[in-house]
């Protein structure tokens, strides 16, 4: 019966997630979807296609693997991050999580085995891969041990009446009914909506960044020394054409991630006029850096400089061009560009609701628009974001290879299931030589729940 269920509500998810973007940018994204999430922090411990035979075996059993690495917060914090995130859909799962930078794995049930069960599966399959260090083989034990355990435990429920399960199947089925079609009007129409208004505020914003881009290109062809020199006369030509390209994404968008090709064109006309100008003045062609953070429509940063928000939120290194940087050298705190949201108002670019479609297409990715690009203006950066500059995509999680190469960064909520996590009793040993006598790092456990952390470090 419970495979059943888990059948039933499988296919649903897939249904409701029909119209869902194909790649998704945060950890609650890749768990809707995934039984198994990596990043590419991860990747070296697990690899893609290890990943696809974990995920087979788990198959539509509650469980899931976590392989990311932790934040300064440690271990404790990002574990509570995922089960909170899980914790928001389900009422019952097992979660493993490898931890790639202290190599720790330990696990959390809720519901679907005995209280501490998980946690002593966790112990167990470190204890025995130990010596091997094969943490592929123990992520499968764990998956087997899980699975095996659950199922002596439903045996009873495996016998009930016919009549029972058929009647349960029917409400089920109504229940599912039910849902799509709620689904229909409170979620489908809404989103859709929702996207329309994002791509209107995303063209708007388009039509200004390539008003920008079309008068930097008249300004060349009426510049003697760019015209004068053949190289920097191709370049600038080259600059035309990727403005008439992005002219032409932005005429066939249809959504807001379609908008991502006409940011990328603008960004390569930037990049072809910065050639144009150093062939100009006698000097090499720079290599491709994003665009200026403050404004894009400032084209090509020249550095990365150090620049800290004004609300005293931590400094990080973001891109800029020349004159913004003489006013950051001056104290000077330069002018965040603003765009017109659905309302009316002015906000700054980086929380316009259109901006993980569009403004990564400018090469923004990393610790740069981390918190910017999830909404939360001049934060520390989130979890699952692209720890580097990247020319084109920032690095989304595509189902099978990274949330970005990120780390966790946050708690994910304050309690579930009644409790706040409390300790971290890890319950066992650990890989690499350290013993912390018996895993218990000062007691505690999830309040709400029915396990604490088990496992050791790989």
């Amino acid at each position: 019966m419970r495979r059943l269920v888990a059948l039933v509500i499988g296919v649903l998810a897939m249904v409701l997630l029909a119209g869902a973007p194909a790649k998704a940018d945060t950890l609650s994204d890749c768990l809707a979807r995934h039984h198994v999430c990596v990043t590419s922090e991860g990747r070296g411990l697990i690899s893609r296609s290890q990943q696809d035979q974990l995920e087979q075996q788990i198959g539509g059993d509650d469980i899931y693997l976590v392989v990311a690495a932790s934040g300064a917060a440690g271990y404790d914090a990002a574990m509570r991050q995922i089960i909170g995130t899980l914790g928001a859909e389900q009422k019952q799962f097992v979660v493993g999580f490898l931890d790639s930078r202290l190599k720790h794995f330990g696990a959390y049930n809720r519901g679907v085995l005995a209280p501490g069960a998980a946690a002593n599966i966790a112990t167990t399959v470190v204890g025995q891969h130990q010596a091997d260090q094969d943490i592929f083989a123990a992520m499968q034990d764990f998956v087997r041990d899980v699975q095996q355990e659950a199922g002596s435990g439903s045996a009873g429920a495996a016998a009930s009446p016919a009549s029972h399960t058929l009647r349960n199947v029917l409400i089920l089925a109504g229940v599912i009914l039910l849902v799509v079609a709620l689904g229909g009007l409170f979620i489908w129409r809404p989103r859709r909506a929702r996207r329309q208004r994002e791509l209107a505020e995303a063209k708007a914003a388009a039509q200004d960044d390539l008003l920008a881009l079309n008068n930097r290109i008249t300004d060349h062809q009426n510049d003697v020394s760019v015209q004068g020199n053949p190289e920097a006369a191709t370049e600038q030509a080259a600059a035309l054409a990727a403005y008439e390209r992005g002219t032409a994404a932005l005429d066939a968008a249809r959504r807001p991630d379609d908008m991502r090709a006409v940011s990328r064109n603008i960004a390569e006309g930037q990049y072809r006029l910065a050639c144009a100008e150093a062939l100009a003045n006698g000097q090499p062609k720079p290599g491709r850096r994003p665009m200026c953070f403050f404004d894009p429509r400032h084209g090509m940063s020249v550095t990365d400089v150090s620049w800290a928000p004004p609300d005293g939120s931590p400094s990080r290194m973001v891109p800029v061009c020349i004159d913004d940087a003489r006013q950051i050298d001056q104290g000077i705190q330069p002018e965040m560009r603003t765009v017109q949201d659905s309302s009316g108002s002015r906000v700054e670019y980086v929380n316009a609701g259109f901006a993980p479609a569009y403004w990564g297409g400018f090469g923004y990715g990393g610790a740069m628009l981390g918190g910017f690009l999830l909404g939360e203006t001049l934060a520390s950066p989130p979890i699952f974001i692209n720890n580097e500059y990247g020319y084109g995509d920032p690095g989304y999680y595509d189902g099978g290879d990274n949330f970005g190469g990120g780390d966790f960064g946050g708690d994910g909520g304050g309690d579930y299931g009644g409790g706040d996590f409390g300790g971290g009793d890890f319950g066992g040993g650990d890989f690499g030589g350290r013993d912390f006598g018996g895993g218990d790092f000062g007691g505690g456990d999830f309040g709400g729940g029915d396990d604490s952390f088990g496992g050791g470090d790989f």
